[in-house]
């Protein structure tokens, strides 16, 4: 019987680290037809026991690597290795597993492994646990690759892993003999150049053009931070929808992220992390247990060290007034984004944030966001602060009012509108709006100064608070586009 369901590819492996081959794949497969939908998954330990570097750093990698396919929905990278392993208890990892747990967790597709086909004619598929039922419940897409198919059958660019880490291993001998980076303060630059001082060593100036020509770009950077020791220790105290998405973007961002649970701090449950203090610390827990979190604090690292907190609507002296107190800097690094934990793809990679604080405190906050926009909190009281979280939640919170009430006139009416119309209609008309401004960007009977038609909306609408609520939304529209009252 065929299978009509949308193909879910799994494309699984260790990204250790991941190269082009790895990044083109994707769209390869989605263009081609084999797949709707791509699930990129890191391993979290290898199956024959070869050593990895740790698994976040991996998954940084491959978020980099695969970024500008992971916007669309249909390429969307998975941990789910990370929770199998704890599951697993030492027990080796197996495709297997992970397929199973895949097809449980997503019905509607129909799940299928992503091979090259150097693993099918290599016969190394003798070594994996069950590749017959692999190949019964999901039938592997096989990906010819150069030297293991037909002649021209191979589309995608022959990579080799090995020469990656060749060159890797290079950079590492000369970082371990002095010869680079630069000694004099210089750190490995967040872009690559395209050429390289004279006075690098040969051998790093060709380990350092094989990643530029093996590497997807935007990886290359961590690679070479990674080798050079150049990447900050920043703790995160937190286990919220916030910190789920923090961890991840820090990671990306350059810097080695140390998590701590925020209950579990306070209550001594959870010790901090060992070894050289951080350069800053990012408390992610809810408003009214940042007190609590900060006195546990106290004592137990060097108060030249900044603390930040999420809160948009407190003041970080305040909140954090026992640091503030012993002599931390302290101040806000408030994102001005909505984030979910069941969201894999954060958006704070574009979000702007509301930042305030004593100058080192500023300073770190503007170190782990970079260039990203930013609004300047400094001047604002605690009413202030307030007022200006009141602005980010009518902004965010109150779409799901909106949506609501629409979706309620139509089921008055027998339409089921589902999750996809509303969805689009809120998602493109945010993007017309934020594209195009106002009034451009507005559309409707208003837009067009057509009166008539919202009074006889107002008329069609059975529920009394969706008229309302209606009603005052178009005047105030109406205001916004300054239209000529009659």
């Amino acid at each position: 019987m065929s299978d009509d369901r949308p193909v879910l590819a799994v494309l699984g492996g260790s990204f250790d680290p991941p190269h082009l081959g790895h990044a083109l794949l994707p769209r390869f497969l989605i263009a081609g037809g084999w797949a709707d939908r791509v699930m990129v998954v890191p391993c979290a330990d290898h199956p024959l026991g070869k050593r990895l570097a740790p698994f976040a750093r991996r998954t940084s990698w491959a978020r980099l690597a695969f970024g500008p396919d992971l916007d669309g929905g249909q390429v969307v990278l998975s941990e789910i290795e990370a929770e199998l392993a704890a599951q697993r208890d030492g027990r080796p990892s197996y495709t297997l597993e992970l397929l199973e747990a895949l097809a449980a967790r997503h019905p509607g597709w129909r799940v299928r492994l992503v091979v090259g086909s150097d693993i099918t004619r290599s016969g190394e598929t003798a070594r994996w646990h069950r590749w017959d039922k692999i190949c019964a419940d999901f039938e592997p897409i096989v990906v010819p690759r150069a030297g293991w198919s037909d002649p021209g059958a191979a589309s995608l660019p022959e990579v080799s892993s090995t020469a990656v880490r060749e060159d890797l291993d290079t950079l590492r001998a000369a970082v371990a003999a002095g010869e680079w980076p630069a000694r004099s303060g210089q750190t490995v630059p967040e872009t690559v150049p395209e050429t390289v001082p004279e006075t690098v060593p040969e051998t790093v100036a060709k380990a350092r053009a094989g990643l530029r020509a093996r590497v997807p770009a935007a990886v290359v950077p961590a690679l070479e931070r990674w080798i050079a020791g150049d990447e900050p220790r920043v703790w995160v105290i937190g286990h919220g929808h916030v910190a789920s998405h923090a961890l991840p973007w820090l990671w990306d961002r350059g810097f080695v992220v140390e998590a701590v649970g925020a209950r579990a701090l306070v209550r001594g449950e959870a010790a901090l992390p060992e070894g050289p203090p951080p350069i800053g610390v990012w408390i992610l827990a809810q408003d009214g247990a940042l007190p609590d979190v900060a006195a546990t604090l106290v004592g137990r690292l060097p108060t030249s060290v900044p603390v930040l907190h999420a809160a948009g609507a407190r003041l970080a002296r305040e909140r954090l007034g026992p640091l503030a107190e012993a002599g931390h800097p302290v101040g806000t690094l408030h994102p001005i984004c909505s984030l979910r934990s069941e969201q894999g793809w954060s958006r704070l990679r574009r979000a702007s944030f509301g930042v305030a604080g004593a100058g080192p405190a500023k300073r770190l906050a503007r170190r782990l966001i970079g260039d990203a926009p930013v609004l300047e909190l400094d001047g604002l009281d605690a009413r202030g602060r307030l007022a200006y979280h009141a602005a980010c939640a009518l902004a965010a919170n109150h779409l799901a009012v909106l949506a609501a009430n629409a979706a309620g006139i139509l089921r008055d009416l027998g339409l089921e509108p589902g999750d996809h119309a509303m969805g689009e209609l809120l998602s493109s008309s945010l993007e017309n709006l934020l594209a195009l401004g106002i009034p451009a960007g507005v559309t409707g009977p208003l837009s067009r100064g057509d009166r008539a038609t919202v009074e006889a909306h107002l008329k069609a609408i059975d529920d009394p608070d969706a008229r309302a609520l209606y009603a005052l939304l178009s005047a105030r529209l109406e205001a916004l586009l300054r239209l000529p009252r009659g």
